[in-house]
């Protein structure tokens, strides 16, 4: 199968969800949107849709790739095509079908822990998910409100909108399961604002975080796009 994936800068590559999906055979097509590539007019030759993240928000509508982008999803979403969109990919998606991005309530930076919400049990790509929740890698200072269409998957008490989905295979995580360490460390030093509010100490104690954390989260990455696989027409 053929997959579209719009990256919003050079340092966020699909990285892991690419690896797992070209090892088992598939072709991926990215296209930078923070380049001005254009978006395809007919998505039919795509098995679905990877909207990672960006340093952008999806408010950012005086950006002219940004607010072409909102429009073109909001098609997609409304066509059914399937979909997986990364912290600014499931913004996006949100804005897309009506929600809002605002100010997180907490500037998640680093590793934090997402818990299944009862809809979870019965999903394709969450079942998995630990009833005493899984630590993720979070990198975002905005977050955003789903309307009712939707179906909130994962959460936290301080920043409850972490997954959720919309139609058949359309879904938006507010983390990151994609990353690996050396990934991890290309976005502390390209971030002067996240590094600052972190601090050298708060950087150490992520780095840390990673090496407990992050092996647990690949595999639950590995077996979400197995599920997110499974949910796609044939």
């Amino acid at each position: 199968m053929h997959f579209l994936v719009l990256q919003h800068l050079d340092i966020e590559p699909p990285a892991l969800i690419g690896e797992i999906l070209q090892n088992e055979g598939h072709v991926l097509h990215t296209l930078r949107m923070d380049l001005g590539e254009a978006l395809p007019d007919d998505v039919s030759a795509y098995a679905g849709v990877i909207i990672m993240g960006g340093p952008q928000s999806a408010n950012d509508e005086h950006l002219v790739h940004i607010r072409r982008e909102l429009v073109w999803l909001a098609g997609c979403i409304d066509q059914g095509v399937p979909m997986l969109g990364i912290c600014l990919g499931a913004q996006l998606m949100a804005r897309a079908v009506g929600g809002t991005v605002s100010a997180s309530p907490v500037r998640e930076l680093g590793w934090f822990p997402v818990y299944p919400t009862p809809a979870a049990s019965a999903d394709a790509l969450f079942s998995c998910l630990p009833d005493n929740g899984l630590t993720v890698f979070q990198w975002h200072g905005e977050t955003f409100s789903l309307p009712d269409s939707t179906m909130l998957l994962a959460t936290h008490p301080e920043v409850p909108a972490q997954a959720f989905r919309l139609g058949r295979g359309q879904y938006g995580l507010q983390f990151h399961v994609e990353v690996d360490e050396q990934l991890i460390g290309l976005w502390i030093e390209a971030s002067d604002s996240e590094r600052a509010h972190l601090g050298s100490d708060g950087i150490a104690s992520l780095n840390q975080a990673s090496a407990t954390h992050m092996e647990a989260m690949r595999n639950h990455c590995r077996t979400m796009l197995r599920g997110w696989l499974e949910t796609l027409p044939e």
